[in-house]
């Protein structure tokens, strides 16, 4: 038999090859793998550099809210006014292919006559404000007493004009939101600046009354204060069906509102649905509404003398949603007071939102607060529902929210009706509705209370047929005043049992009972001292949106980062 023979030292040699090549091997990949954690495009690097942008983002943000909150605060006649260079009063600067900028009241009166007469819509392009203007300030024009404006509908000396009569004329269409109208479709950046002094005087009987700065938007507002704003809308519209819309900024927008604020005052009257918000009358369609605050006081009075189709719908921030998918309200405040008076109609107001219960679906409002006081009233058997954050609402998420000022319900006469709410968060609910982390320091009143109101220092009562609704983590420590009311519609955290509630609280004294007409409610606990509540700021900051009012700015409670 033949042996095999075996060569060791060749197989030395090409176990040595091996070796080598995997180590060759190993080390491409090893320097792959660093290259892949450390180089330009690296997993380390790339997450430095998203890190590194996102500390720059919040910076940025916090840079410009910064510059708006000085400017409201330190705002005493024109101080904060500066004197504007315009070589070209009346018309746009050019600063790129999309971008335009305003530099004084004359530019701003002829973007507005571009859009409404033009029918310049701005379609995927920038406008932007370059500094802050004052209607009342001779520095913000070039020459406040130039007589050539006639033809943008200004007689007489500019400043006058701007000023007194009927003031500025809206930027967009007044009588018509369709989308083939004259309306803005751009980008309006304020840039962190204010318009201050907005004034306007509108009595018309046209079927749509739609005013604001800008009447209807198609576009994104962004980044602009109106500060001292004086709108009043007179409206008695002979025709049968009428819609009067109105906000300090928008009157309807179709898209984001952002970084916004309003001041001043708001007064509506007349027969017609009134839609009104301190910063935009209605939402609808795609977009949201962030970071947004009104310090404006509303006033609203519908004096229709028959019930159909007439109402009011008045929000501090927003009017009402409408024709909504997944629209979002969020990061907003309150601290304009509102009095909606219905006389013969339907009433909705709250200190957020007046109402989102026609055409939503899976809204959201979260991280919002109200602190002013919140009344509305009507003297018909037509729905009437008022609440510190809401009026009414359906199909909606509502979150980390808390309420501090007074909500009143006014009833007039002795009426009977099961469609009337007040409630401290919100005044009546719908259908799908889930209400988490929301805090009630308010009192809430009803006056003239020989109807059937539905009282809670959450919420007030459901509308109708309502269903599927929670209210979970809910906490209330203001009093409820509902003096001649059925004690089975009055409770300290609701006025109705038809709700799902866990962990909601309530201070001992401020009802006799958690829930009306149910006295051992599941979810419901009543605590005998203010000691065992958390902190309002425990309670709403569950995303960390709001921080401690460590200068005071909010009577100590708790306030929004951007302030």
């Amino acid at each position: 038999m033949k042996k095999k023979t075996i060569n060791i030292g060749e197989n030395k040699g090409i176990t040595l090859i091996a070796l080598v090549i995997t180590i060759i091997v190993l080390l491409i990949l090893a320097g792959v793998s660093i290259a892949m954690l450390t180089g330009e495009n690296g997993i380390l690097t790339q997450a430095k550099n998203a890190k590194d942008e996102t500390e720059q983002a919040e910076k940025d943000e916090m840079s410009d809210l910064d510059s708006m909150e000085s400017l409201i605060n330190e705002y005493t006649g024109d101080i904060s006014i500066p004197q504007v260079t315009d070589e070209n009063p009346g018309q746009l600067e050019q600063e790129n292919e999309t971008t335009f900028v305003i530099n004084s009241i004359e530019d701003l009166v002829f973007f507005s006559y571009d859009v409404t007469t033009n029918g310049n819509k701005y379609e995927g392009q920038t406008v932007k404000l370059g500094t802050n203007l004052d209607f009342k300030s001779d520095k913000s024009y070039v020459n406040p007493n130039r007589t050539d404006f006639d033809k943008y509908g200004y007689e007489g000396k500019l400043k006058e004009a701007l000023t007194s009569g009927e003031g500025f004329k809206p930027i967009g269409e007044t009588t018509t939101y369709s989308p083939t109208a004259n309306l803005f479709y751009g980008t309006f950046d304020g840039n962190n600046n204010a318009i201050c002094s907005l004034y306007m005087d509108i009595n018309s009987k046209e079927q749509y009354i739609i005013t604001g700065l800008f009447s209807t938007t198609y576009g994104e507002v962004r980044n602009i204060g109106l500060i001292s704003t004086n709108i009043t809308v007179r409206g008695v519209q002979d025709v049968q069906e009428k819609l009067t819309s109105v906000g300090g900024l928008v009157g309807i927008s179709y898209n984001n509102i952002y970084n916004s604020y309003v001041t001043g005052s708001i007064n509506v009257i007349g027969n017609a649905w009134m839609n009104v918000g301190g910063v935009c009358g209605v939402k609808r369609d795609s977009g949201n509404i962030e970071k947004v605050y009104n310090l404006a006081n509303i006033e609203c009075k519908n004096i229709a003398e028959k019930q159909e189709e007439n109402g009011i719908i008045c929000g501090g921030v927003l009017g009402g949603l409408q024709d909504c998918e997944e629209a979002k309200v969020e990061k907003c405040f309150n601290k304009g007071t509102i009095n909606a008076d219905g006389i013969n109609v339907s009433v909705f107001a709250g200190g957020i939102i007046g109402g989102n219960s026609n055409n939503v679906n899976n809204c959201i409002i979260k991280n919002c607060y109200n602190n002013a006081k919140i009344q509305g009233g009507t003297s018909s058997t037509w729905s009437n529902y008022i609440g510190g954050i809401a009026g009414v609402i359906k199909s909606t998420n509502l979150s980390n929210c808390y309420n501090i000022g007074d909500v009143i319900g006014i009833r007039e006469g002795n009426l009977e009706g099961d469609l009337f709410g007040i409630g401290g968060i919100i005044g009546g609910l719908s259908s799908n509705v889930e209400i988490n982390n929301v805090f009630n320091k308010g009192n809430v009143i009803s006056k003239n209370g020989n109807s059937d109101f539905s009282v809670g220092g959450i919420v007030g009562g459901t509308i109708e047929t309502a269903a599927n609704i929670a209210i979970n983590n809910a906490y209330n420590v203001a009093s409820i005043d509902a003096n001649g009311l059925n004690s089975n519609q009055v409770g300290s955290i609701a006025g109705n049992a038809s709700i799902t509630f866990n962990n909601c609280y309530y201070l001992k004294g401020t009802y006799d009972i958690g829930v009306a007409g149910n006295e051992t409610i599941t979810g419901v606990t009543e605590l005998d001292s203010i000691d065992k509540f958390p902190s309002v700021l425990e309670v709403v900051n569950e995303e960390g949106a709001f921080k401690e009012d460590v200068n005071n700015i909010n009577n100590g409670y708790p306030i929004l980062n951007l302030e």
